[in-house]
């Protein structure tokens, strides 16, 4: 007599190991199975129907993917899974870590034995904790629910399930060996800990020179290389400054610091390199009309500033607030005030005096000694705090802050009469 019907998938898989204790199992998952393997929909907003269990892991130990870098890696997965995209993409497997032993059956016809297939069982009996990849899966499962929206043209949609069955997700499954006990919910818990805290990141310089993708860091990397910021000297990478014998005008994260404060303002410009926004004004779509209008920017501040004077390290709009002043400066003309002649107000910005003897600069500058005695002029602090004082001096100076207030103004008049 039939007592029950264990519910079980075949997948095929290559075996890995870590130790008496720990198998690995490597294989690819089609989106629409990860909810299937998993047992759950592992995104933040499905925690309180877990098993308690499952619940308290996500809950303490996850951290629940945000709406912008949910639909960051969303956009990632539009435009650089495509038949042409600008830059390739892909993502890393995921780690899954699976509570029971799981059966595994190699090939016959293949000489090593660690390639076959896994029988899973994907019984309630045997827990399954997503340990890496949330982001990842959370925009992956919302591509498959808008695929599957009737609200959403078909024509978007027939786009979608296209998408989605042209990649697959790399996973890890991590099981108990043969023999062994059932991991515990605290060994699993502990491979979620070691996975996501124990990661030492590299500088952030260092991250910078090798990504490709980031749009961000894409913009930097055309300006960095345009004729106009070649001529002056060219940008450096992987430095957090430039050194004395340095022929370069600038360095790769000063400049991102241009690029991000230009794109999106004084907050972006504020956070993290890893910071996301939901609402991002440089997009695929708008990044070849932010490299044309910000080089133009920086020609014009050359242009008012002579490129003899730009190229004076010791002025301050070389420093690293420099750099943070001028984009936040290009976003005030071109994103807020949407300046017709901006670079008219370019080359005025250009034009002032810019060293640091200048009184000006007073409040930020002092005088110091370098290591061999000599009197010289530095900042008093660096970081966010000089450059929020150089810009806001530049706009009072400018007029800026006037008009900037005005357009505060208007909007505020325009949202009070659109409620009414």
């Amino acid at each position: 007599m039939i007592t029950h019907v264990n519910p079980m998938v075949t997948i095929p898989a290559i075996q890995g190991q870590f130790g008496p204790r720990v198998l690995t199992y490597s294989t690819q998952l089609p989106i629409q199975s990860i909810e299937t393997i998993l047992g759950h929909d592992p995104r933040s907003k499905n925690w309180k129907k877990l098993s308690d269990d499952l619940a308290y892991t996500y809950t303490h130990l996850q951290r629940a993917t945000t709406k912008p870098r949910l639909d960051s890696i969303v956009r990632y997965i539009q435009f650089r899974f495509i038949e042409r995209p600008v830059i390739i993409g892909a993502f890393p497997a995921i780690s899954i870590a699976v509570q029971n032993p799981t059966p595994f059956k190699p090939y016959e016809s293949v000489r090593e034995t660690g390639v076959g297939v896994i029988e899973f069982d994907l019984s309630k009996r045997n827990m399954r904790i997503l340990v890496d990849g949330m982001g990842r899966v959370s925009a992956a499962l919302a591509l498959l629910e808008m695929a599957e929206d009737t609200s959403i043209p078909d024509a978007a949609r027939a786009t979608l399930r296209k998408l989605l069955s042209e990649f697959s997700q790399p996973a890890v499954l991590y099981t108990p060996a043969a023999g062994t006990a059932p991991f515990t919910l605290a060994e699993m818990q502990q491979l979620f800990h070691d996975y996501n805290f124990r990661v030492k990141p590299m500088p952030e310089r260092h991250a910078i020179a090798l990504d490709h993708s980031d749009l961000y860091i894409g913009l930097v990397n055309r300006l960095g290389n345009s004729d106009l910021i070649e001529n002056l000297g060219g940008m450096e990478v992987k430095s957090a400054s430039l050194g004395k014998k340095s022929t370069a005008i600038v360095v790769q994260q000063n400049l991102l610091r241009f690029v991000r404060g230009g794109a999106e303002g004084e907050r972006f410009l504020e956070g993290t390199t890893r910071s996301e926004l939901s609402d991002p004004n440089l997009t695929e779509e708008t990044l070849d009309d932010f490299e044309d209008k910000m080089g133009t920017f920086l020609t014009a501040v050359v242009t008012g500033m002579g490129a003899d004077k730009f190229k004076d390290h010791e002025r301050l709009h070389l420093t690293s607030p420099g750099w943070g002043t001028l984009g936040l400066l290009f976003h005030d003309l071109v994103m807020v005030l949407k300046v017709p002649d901006y670079e008219a107000a370019a080359r005025r910005i250009g034009s002032l005096d810019w060293s640091r003897s200048n009184a000006m600069w007073a409040e930020i500058v002092r005088e110091k000694t370098d290591k061999d005695g000599n009197a010289m002029l530095g900042l008093a602090a660096g970081g966010a705090q000089t450059r929020r004082y150089m810009t806001r001096t530049v706009r009072e100076v400018m007029g800026i802050d006037k008009l900037l207030a005005e357009k505060a103004e208007q909007s505020a008049d325009e949202t009070v009469a659109r409620a009414a």
